[in-house]
């Protein structure tokens, strides 16, 4: 696969020229490879079918590490754990549910009752951050802040990355190629996008990604 060859020659660029990495990167650490068998074993085990290119990055690339926010998840239950939840009462996320979205989602009833003072804040509370929210994916990263990084695994959006921002009511939403091209990106896609910015130094307040 073309973009694996991309990825590991931006992963060396980075390296060679000893390119500032993100604050949350000390250094390039990535968890060893997985082969067919184990990863199919995962799938299992997390009851989920994950796509062509996510499998291809931790065959050829890595297990997790490396990566946007707090870099790439590696394979395992915390992939399905919604880190939100406080602990002892965690919540999981229904990966044989289709995830429900095809476009950036956020809850304007709650919006409203947050400004009106309404009594039905608790309910319209209780439905916007349940973990139901989120069926259909797994977590790939943290972005830090309560935000988390989707990979679908479930329904029409299968294979696309998307955002979850509700810790800041910031909603749930697509990552896009550009503002300009708004197709939504699959896992690779995502990964480079993010390697671009570290390769071309753009300035942090510029960035898409971190």
């Amino acid at each position: 696969m073309m973009a694996i060859q991309s990825i590991l020659q931006k992963i060396n660029e980075i390296k060679e020229k000893k390119i500032t990495l993100p604050t949350q990167h000390k250094a390039i650490s990535i968890n060893p490879t997985l082969n067919a068998d184990e990863i199919s074993l995962f799938e299992e085990s997390l009851n989920a079918k994950f796509p062509d290119d996510f499998k291809c990055f931790l065959s050829e690339i890595g297990n997790g590490g490396f990566g946007p926010g707090h870099g790439i998840i590696p394979l395992g239950a915390e992939m399905i754990i919604d880190p939100r939840i406080p602990i002892g009462n965690q919540d999981t996320i229904d990966t044989e549910k289709d995830f429900a979205y095809v476009s950036a989602w956020n809850y304007e009833p709650l919006r409203r009752a947050m400004e009106d003072g309404s009594s039905d804040q608790d309910k319209l509370m209780e439905y916007y951050f349940s973990v139901d929210r989120i069926a259909g994916a797994i977590r790939v990263c943290d972005w830090g802040g309560g935000g988390l990084g989707l990979l679908v695994v479930k329904g029409s959006e299968y294979g696309k990355v998307w955002s979850d921002y509700r810790g800041d009511f910031g909603g749930i939403f697509p990552e896009t190629i550009s503002s300009e091209n708004l197709a939504h990106m699959s896992f690779l896609q995502w990964y480079e996008a993010w390697l671009d910015e570290i390769v071309l130094e753009v300035p942090l307040e510029e960035r898409r990604f971190w």
